[in-house]
């Protein structure tokens, strides 16, 4: 692969630097190491896939060994949208890797529903407490947002380090406590569905859906006005836009799911819940957006829209997967944030006299995880959402971003491109700790957004071929 360079001048007081190629590129090349990509990037998610469905978030990082609930559900549904593409577009190279990717997929969900069914009657009881019980807001009521290999919560040794995770059981503000868990596993399965069709689920599987479907209705119901602790495992005292858009996506995803396997379900109170006067759009609406511009997140019962002014690339996720069709909000409010993220791309030195554009965008204003980097997740989410839009340039361009990450041999993708923030420099150095300054280097999460945007966007710049065997539905 073709490494980049930077500008010389690019610790000049005042300047601005970014990512130079060292060659250009004509389409046809980026396209077949495109397709390469894409290949090594299914091969290494299916490989981290056990037999059991067991999937761990990151190879290279002690607390990300253990399997993420989100990080899971959202390989899922990346490998079977990206199979569905890959079906589209009908190469004759990929089409073996859309199949490999729907066997991933269903190990994944297959897991993922077993545990659903070990906890349903926790998850039911939860749908019925009233949301100002303290007894609620403790993470034992609640799925939690990661699982030790038995599907519990984890009590183990990992690298020579604790992991005590059960001792989260009894706290009402755990980060571990995240509501995008039941929400997304609806979503990868309705996706999976989508793309393969409902015939390719097992009948043991289905009938999990059919059995747990309605208490997860009613559970995403029930919880969504309540604080949890967000995407990246923060403010677990606040509400937060990008919750209210797994739920609202997970209620979809349950309605698609309940037609295609003829399940007897209250559409009716779904779609109040939905589309109501005090319903999710209502109440994402009224409380997160603000000044036309969707905001990170506010406090239970603080007063009025947001006063938060921070703006989270978190959204990028929100609109590409959750809310494509601008239901949830209006293409107004999602073009106003979209433009408002462009600041998310800019890193500044602490002196504030350095500048540095990065095709990877930090979480917020603010952030300090590893110094508050780029994301790599995100950027790719940004290239899907560009690639849908239509805006190929845009989409292009950070994909080949992405691209110059991946290693020599082999494949892998890092969590975030880490910044110095002496020398607005993205560095490689230093332990690979959240306390150091390396994050992990090989996260799937990432690995699978990528397969996600790059098959969107070949297929959008690739006439179909005809003629090649189908592994997916549409």
């Amino acid at each position: 692969m073709e490494k980049s360079v930077y500008a010389q001048d690019q610790h000049k007081t005042g300047e601005t630097c970014s990512k130079v190629s060292i060659a250009t590129k004509t389409p046809e090349r980026i396209f077949a190491e495109r397709k390469q990509n894409v290949a090594m990037a299914i091969d290494h998610i299916i490989s981290n896939i056990m037999p059991d469905g067991y999937v761990r978030a990151a190879t290279d990082y002690t607390w990300y060994k253990l399997m993420w609930f989100r990080d899971s559900s959202m390989i899922s549904s990346s490998l079977s949208q990206s199979a569905a593409s890959i079906n589209r577009l009908g190469d004759a190279e990929l089409m073996p890797f859309a199949e490999k990717a729907r066997d991933g997929a269903l190990r994944i969900l297959s897991r993922q529903w077993d545990l659903i069914d070990c906890n349903r009657e926790k998850l039911r009881s939860t749908s019925a407490m009233n949301l100002e019980d303290f007894e609620f807001k403790k993470l034992k009521n609640h799925i939690p947002a990661r699982i030790d290999g038995t599907g519990r919560l984890a009590n183990i040794e990992i690298d020579g380090l604790l992991i005590n995770d059960l001792a989260e059981e009894e706290n009402p503000n755990s980060w571990l406590k995240q509501f995008d868990s039941v929400p997304l596993v609806l979503y990868a399965t309705s996706e999976f569905v989508k793309a393969f069709g409902a015939e390719h689920l097992p009948e043991n599987l289905r009938e999990s859906i059919r059995r747990d479907i309605s208490i997860l209705t009613d559970y995403i119901i029930n919880v969504y006005k309540c604080p949890c602790a967000d995407v990246w495992e923060q403010n677990p005292q606040m509400l937060h836009s990008y919750d209210i858009g797994a739920a609202y996506a997970g209620l979809n995803s349950a309605m698609h799911l309940c037609s295609e396997l003829s399940i007897d379900i209250d559409t009716g109170k779904i779609n109040r819940e939905m589309y109501g006067s005090t319903g999710i759009i209502s109440f994402m609406n009224n409380l997160f957006v603000k000044d036309g511009i969707l905001r990170k997140f506010r406090g239970e019962f603080s007063s009025g829209v947001a006063e938060n002014p921070k703006v989270d690339a978190a959204a990028y996720l929100l609109f590409a997967l959750f809310d494509p069709e601008h239901t949830l909000v209006s293409k107004k409010v999602y073009l106003e944030t979209m433009e408002a993220l462009k600041d998310n791309h800019t890193f500044r030195s602490r002196d504030g006299k350095m500048v540095y554009e990065s095709v990877f965008p930090k979480r917020y204003e603010g952030d300090r995880y590893f110094g508050g980097s780029g994301w790599i997740l995100l950027a790719a989410a940004e290239a899907y959402l560009n690639t849908k839009n239509g805006d190929q340039s845009r989409a292009d361009y950070i994909l080949g971003g992405i691209e110059k990450l991946i290693p020599e041999s082999g494949f892998s993708l890092p969590e975030q491109e880490p910044m110095d923030e002496a020398l607005l420099n993205p560095y490689r150095e230093g332990k690979n700790d959240a306390v150091g300054r390396k994050p992990a280097m090989d996260l799937i999460w990432s690995a699978a957004e990528y397969i996600r945007a790059a098959t969107a966007q070949m297929e959008s710049i690739m006439p179909e071929v005809s003629g090649q065997k189908q592994y997916v539905r549409r």
